[in-house]
């Protein structure tokens, strides 16, 4: 049976009509399902020394992006930095329930910066960036030198975790190796031609492109996430004060420094016997064993319960305000400012901004409290000393005084036994102070002053 031209156009119309059902059909699928994620994007920058704060950053900053249900990008420029704390990220980057994507920029990610990046679910890099050198050192404290260590005691372990945290993201595992057995180094270019990163980006748009439709393995979640990152919205975390002050002490430099001179005004105070000095010397050590990598939080404890114990001081054991309040202020401050910022805490975004705005309420009457006591206590010592006299003071006769008979004035509210030199004083009569002797007042009429 032959078919007709018009049936034939409309087979191809209703066939037409089903391929486009079926591909709106599979577009909405494929945006409502929970396996697609990159509309939103979290950065992060990490510059310098790998340390603490930066592992607390990192930490913080990958709960965030898995509350807001968004890729974390962490922005690389760092030279390296300690051994565990880089270890620690990289076990919270392959715990995260969100893709986790390392970006080298500006100039390089070296040894410790290298870890965490071939250990990200996605690796990049800038043109003209570089990575590697991550074989173990050992450094000489007397020389001041160091020397690169095959020892397999310190490489196996090294080598062992990278093929468990980067060996699941399809890197190229021997030149990974040759990272810690030969401190290879490669450019973004090399890096990418040997299997070790997946893309090389000039910026944060073209690396965001790049990746849209893409599809990663989370292992915590035990899915593929598909990334659709086009019109995705970017958000930058930023570093808190708490993350700044120790990243800041955590400069070898610094925490060297502070060590240093903190143990010298202690051991000085102590034997000069300038106790009142010693604050500043333990204050200096605190810092210094923060910077060196002492728990955050114990410090911060530390440093609130010495600071109000030497406030405590201040007010009720030394007289006025010095040193050792003044350091106890520096120390209270400082051990607030330490504290954690919630992390490990589930409140609602409401409660949660009603406990900021209280915090900062308290925080600022507290500060400002404080520092009026301090402007009161700083006026009062300025002012000269008062020294009160009762050689002048006038007052009134209360009983008749003679230079034989005593009897009672009025000086100043108070009443005193008083007795004249040289003349008769009748009550009421206006009186001024000549002199004291022993108790008694010795008084003369005021018409009499000037004889």
């Amino acid at each position: 049976m032959a078919v007709s031209s018009s049936n034939y156009r409309r087979y191809i119309v209703f066939f037409l009509f089903l391929i486009v059902l079926l591909s709106m059909s599979s577009i909405i699928a494929r945006a409502d399902s929970p396996n697609v994620i990159g509309q939103r994007v979290v950065v992060i920058h990490v510059t310098g020394v790998i340390d603490t704060a930066i592992e607390d950053y990192v930490s913080n900053a990958i709960a965030y992006a898995e509350s807001e249900n968004a890729i974390l990008v962490i922005m690389l420029n760092t030279p390296g930095g300690l051994l565990d704390s880089a270890m620690n990220i990289v076990t919270d980057i392959d715990g995260s329930s969100v893709p986790v994507v390392g970006y080298v920029v500006d100039r390089w990610a070296e040894s410790a910066g290298t870890m965490i990046l071939v250990s990200c679910h996605i690796a990049a890099m800038e043109p003209g960036t570089i990575i590697g050198s991550m074989q173990p050192i050992e450094y000489n404290p007397a020389t001041g030198g160091y020397t690169p260590t095959n020892e397999s005691k310190i490489i196996n372990p090294i080598l062992t975790f990278l093929d468990q945290h980067a060996g699941n993201k399809g890197r190229n595992m021997s030149t990974i190796y040759r990272f810690v057995t030969e401190n290879l180094n490669l450019g973004s270019n090399e890096a990418v031609k040997y299997g070790v990163i997946n893309y090389v980006a000039p910026n944060l748009d073209s690396l965001l492109s790049q990746m849209n439709g893409t599809t990663v393995y989370i292992p915590t979640k035990q899915i593929n996430y598909t990334i659709v990152t086009s019109g995705a919205t970017v958000e930058y975390y930023e570093m808190s004060v708490r993350h700044y002050i120790v990243h800041a002490l955590s400069d070898p430099t610094i925490s060297a420094l502070m060590l240093s001179l903190g143990m010298m005004v202690v051991l000085f105070t102590i034997i000069s016997g300038h106790l009142a000095v010693t604050p500043i010397g333990l204050l200096m050590l605190l810092l210094g064993f923060l910077g060196s990598g002492y728990s955050i939080s114990a410090t911060s404890v530390l440093l609130i319960f010495l600071g109000t114990i030497l406030i405590f001081i201040e007010h009720a054991v030394l007289p006025g305000f010095g040193v050792v309040g003044a350091t106890g202020i520096v120390m209270l401050v400082l051990g607030i400012a330490l504290l954690p910022t919630g992390t490990g805490y589930s409140f609602s975004q409401q409660y949660a901004a009603s406990f900021v705005r209280a915090a900062y309420i308290i925080g600022i009457a507290f500060g400002a409290f404080t520092a009026f006591v301090v402007y009161k206590i700083v006026k009062v010592r300025k002012k000269k000393p008062f020294e009160w006299k009762l050689e002048g003071q006038r007052g009134k006769a209360i009983d008749r005084i003679t230079p034989e008979t005593e009897g009672f004035v009025k000086i100043q509210g108070e009443y005193w036994r008083a007795r004249s030199k040289s003349s008769n004083i009748e009550p009421g009569d206006d009186v001024f102070v000549v002199t004291k002797e022993g108790p008694v007042l010795i008084v003369e009429r005021v018409e009499d002053e000037g004889k």
